[in-house]
């Protein structure tokens, strides 16, 4: 089927930095991926994780990773389908393959050994991926395989009537294939092609002993070979990833990005002109030797060097001028925006102030205004220039990450304040530095006005919280399951070495005291005092219980006083 057909076993115990090419890069990464060979299940491949590289596809079994694991060729891939499934069906993607598009078969040990180019010495090193390490390195001259034919390899059964005429056929085609052209000036075989010589420029003569005729085949002796059973058959040439843990979306999109890339069809990465390059390393490899020829080889090299610094410097060029175009046009935009913001700004007033227009009036602005604004917000954000008021919705952003980044930015303005913005305005922490998050909830919903935040997006949120603050805002849960905001002043360490330090200064104080001191309310400040003793750092005075009498006949409760914890380190001896 399609995994004996198409696919390539790989020791799965090995790590999948090692079993890749040097010129290769790995994209994304799944587990929980289960293998269809066809239609049917692999039952040797129930789960395992898959590796999509720009050149291949590794799967790595979960149970026998040393005997059941493998690589596909992505340039064996026609087309792919995506399945979203169903219920308890699991999303699946399916990849059609075909040997049509692959690339030409290779020895599978051939890009891990170094070879030296016949043209420039330079060693090639090992560890490149085949379409890499078919051609130099260094000057991009093909390298050449030697073809062995040895009679071992050729069965017995086969007629030697057959293997005479595959011979003549063979020496026939080489007998008309087109010779290069000498050039008159410098000597230098030109390919049959040019018109001019490619060192020199001179005018070549016409080739001879290039025979246009080609003869006439005879119909074969016997009839075509009949093709075999897998040919048409579509699910031999399919194979599918079935994600029974998530993940699938991802994993699809970077696989097209693969796909699209066609990174095993690159010959070399590193060199352009292959034109330029194959007319002359075809003619030198033709009749040329290396010895008694080099100073032209060295010229060719040096030519494609020349050409090379000149496209380069035309494409610098070209990119400096496209930059200085955008940047006179800089001005142009930001004040486009400005004249939008003001507009919108206008809009939003003129309807808020007249509520009792015109029927005509509010049929009008309510069908085309909300859809012009929407399509002016969402251009705006798309070239970052997105009003300051404006709330942040995922219409607007490209990907469900983008859209966490700027609903992030958005809550650390709400809490510390624009940094546009005077500094008469502060955020809801810019004179507090811990803050419930039940109270930061409601907060943002009041400013963002109708585009209301859940409260599992706006967890979601949080974790990104500490990018966008100055100093940086995270998150805590007491002891009583409250959940708070708090700057680094307000951490456990931080908390409890300011707390211990007012008690030494001003000796005891109470729980009331050390809230005013603290500016938070006497709930919050005991939860935290509560976590300081836990710690050790403190111990209380409990006079809850203690009526004392006040002036004016008043009866008041006593209330807890807090110590410095100066039993710590301290051993008794056992005696009063």
């Amino acid at each position: 089927m399609s995994l004996r057909k198409f696919t390539q076993s790989v020791d799965g115990t090995i790590p999948i930095q090692a079993l890749m090419y040097n010129d290769e890069e790995l994209i994304s990464t799944q587990d929980g991926v289960g293998i269809y060979d066809g239609l049917q299940k692999s039952p040797d491949h129930p789960s395992g994780t898959v590796h999509v590289t720009n050149q291949r596809l590794f799967y790595i079994d979960a149970t026998k990773r040393a005997s059941r694991s493998f690589f596909l060729e992505l340039s064996r891939v026609s087309r792919t389908d995506y399945y979203a499934g169903l219920f308890t069906s699991s999303s699946k993607v399916t990849l059609h393959l075909s040997t049509e598009n692959s690339a030409p078969e290779e020895p599978s040990q051939s890009g891990f050994k170094s070879w030296e180019c016949e043209v420039c010495a330079y060693r090639n090193p090992p560890g490149l991926s085949p379409s890499a390490s078919r051609i130099c390195g260094l000057c991009g001259v093909p390298r050449s395989l030697p073809v062995t034919i040895s009679s071992s390899n050729v069965p017995s059964e086969v007629p030697q009537s057959t293997l005479a005429s595959a011979s003549t056929s063979a020496l026939s085609q080489r007998s008309r294939k087109p010779s290069a052209i000498a050039c008159p000036a410098c000597t230098f075989l030109n390919h049959p092609s040019m018109q001019t010589c490619e060192i020199c420029s001179t005018t070549l003569p016409k080739a001879v002993g290039v025979s246009t005729h080609i003869e006439a085949k005879s119909a074969p002796a016997t009839r075509p070979t009949t093709p075999g059973p897998d040919d048409d058959d579509s699910e031999s040439k399919m194979l599918k990833l079935s994600f029974r843990r998530g993940g699938d979306k991802p994993f699809y999109t970077a696989l097209k990005r693969s796909l699209k890339g066609q990174a095993w069809g690159v010959a070399h990465p590193n060199n352009g002109n292959e034109g330029v390059r194959s007319g002359i390393c075809e003619c030198m490899f033709s009749s040329l030797t290396l010895h008694s020829n080099r100073f032209l080889l060295k010229a060719g090299i040096m030519q494609v060097v020349e050409t090379n610094a000149q496209h380069r410097d035309t494409n610098m060029s070209n990119a400096l001028q496209d930059l200085e175009a955008l940047m006179v046009k800089a001005k142009d935009m930001v004040r486009l925006a400005a004249e939008l913001n003001e507009r919108l700004t206008a809009s939003s007033t003129t309807t808020a102030n007249n509520p009792y227009s015109s029927s005509l009036s509010v049929l009008s602005s309510t069908s085309t205004e909300p859809e012009e604004a929407t399509f002016i917000r969402s251009s705006l954000s798309q070239l970052g220039l997105q009003m300051e008021n404006t709330p942040v919705t995922l219409d607007m952003m490209k990907d469900e990450r983008e859209w966490m980044e700027q609903l992030a930015r958005e809550l650390a303005n709400v809490l510390q304040g624009s940094e546009k913005g005077t500094p008469s305005i502060g955020g809801m922490m810019k004179e507090r530095g811990i803050i419930a998050l039940d109270e930061v909830w409601g907060g943002w919903n009041r400013a963002r006005g109708v585009a209301l935040i859940p409260p599992s997006t706006f967890l979601q949120v949080i974790p990104h919280l500490a990018v966008f603050t100055t100093p940086t805002i995270t998150s805590r849960t007491l002891n009583s399951g409250l959940a708070v905001l708090h700057t680094p002043p307000y951490s456990r360490a931080a908390f409890a070495a300011r707390i211990c330090g007012l008690l030494a200064l001003a000796g005891p104080k109470s729980t009331t005291e050390i809230a005013q001191e603290e500016g938070m309310t006497i709930g919050l400040t005991t939860e935290m005092l509560n976590i300081v003793e836990e710690d050790g750092d403190v111990c209380r005075d409990d006079g809850q219980s203690v009526i004392q009498e006040n002036k004016g006949d008043i009866l008041v409760l006593g209330e807890v006083d807090w110590w410095a914890n100066l039993f710590s380190g301290y051993t008794w001896d056992g005696q009063e």
